[in-house]
C-alpha cells in the first residue's frame, strides 16, 4: 500500500509541476503587467497547495527547485515594473524546468523497483531514517543521491550553454551558495549532507565552465 500510495503521489506531482510550468509560461507571454501577475499568482498558489503532494513523492531535488521557483514568483508579483517581473519569472521557469527533469529521473529510477516488499518509496523518509528500515539492494546512498540529481546536472549544463552568461552565473552561484550554507548545519542527516554536497560539486563545476563571463561583454 505504501508503494502504491507513493507511486500515485509522484504521478500527481508530475501533473502538478507541469501545470505550474504552464502558468509561469503564460505569465511570461502575457502582454499586460496585471495579467502577467495574475498567472504568476496562480503558479505560486499551486506550489503552495500541492506542497504536501511533492513531500509524499519524496524527491528532495524537485522540492528544492520549487522552493526556489516560489521565491522567484514572489519577487515577480512584487516587482515594480513588467521588465523586472519578467526576469524573476524566467528564473522561476528555470527552477521549475530543473524540478521537472529531476522528478522525471527520480520517478523512472524508483518506479521500476517499487514492487520490493522491503522498499520504502518515500525516499526522503527512507534516507533520513535508514537505520530503521531495510533499504533495497540497488546501490548505496551516494549512488541514490547521484541518480536523483542527474536531471539537475543535465539542466545546469543547458543553462551554461543556452542562457546569457551573466544570468547563468547569477543563477548557478545562488544555488551554490545556498548548498554551501546548508552544509554548515551540523544536524543534517547523512542523506541531506550528501545531497547538498553533490549540489555544491555540480554547481562548482558549472561555475568553472562559465568562467567570469568576461568574453561575453
Amino acid at each position: 500500500m505504501s508503494s502504491f500510495s507513493n507511486k500515485n503521489a509522484c504521478e500527481y506531482a508530475i501533473s502538478n509541476i507541469e501545470y505550474i510550468k504552464e502558468q509561469i509560461e503564460t505569465a511570461i507571454l502575457s502582454d499586460g503587467f496585471e495579467r502577467s501577475k495574475y498567472f504568476a499568482y496562480k503558479a505560486l498558489a499551486s506550489i503552495e497547495k500541492t506542497k504536501s503532494n511533492f513531500d509524499e513523492c519524496g524527491c528532495d531535488g524537485t522540492i528544492e527547485s520549487l522552493k526556489n521557483a516560489a521565491f522567484d514568483l514572489k519577487l515577480a508579483t512584487k516587482a515594480p515594473t513588467s521588465e523586472v517581473s519578467k526576469k524573476s519569472l524566467h528564473a522561476a521557469l528555470d527552477n521549475t524546468l530543473i524540478g521537472i527533469k529531476i522528478l522525471q529521473v527520480f520517478e523512472k529510477d524508483y518506479a521500476s523497483i517499487q514492487g520490493s516488499d522491503i522498499l520504502v518509496m518515500n525516499t526522503q523518509e527512507a534516507l533520513e531514517k535508514q537505520t530503521d528500515i531495510f533499504l533495497p539492494q540497488h546501490g548505496d546512498l551516494k549512488e541514490k543521491v547521484h541518480n536523483c540529481l542527474l536531471g539537475f546536472e543535465s539542466s545546469l549544463e543547458k543553462v551554461v550553454t543556452d542562457v546569457d552568461c551573466k544570468e547563468a552565473l547569477q543563477f548557478i552561484t545562488k544555488i551554490h551558495v545556498e548548498a554551501s550554507e546548508t552544509l554548515l548545519n551540523t544536524e543534517l542527516s547523512e542523506a541531506k549532507k550528501q545531497y547538498h554536497n553533490r549540489v555544491r560539486t555540480i554547481t562548482k563545476e558549472a561555475l568553472s565552465e562559465l568562467g567570469d563571463c568576461s568574453d561575453s561583454e
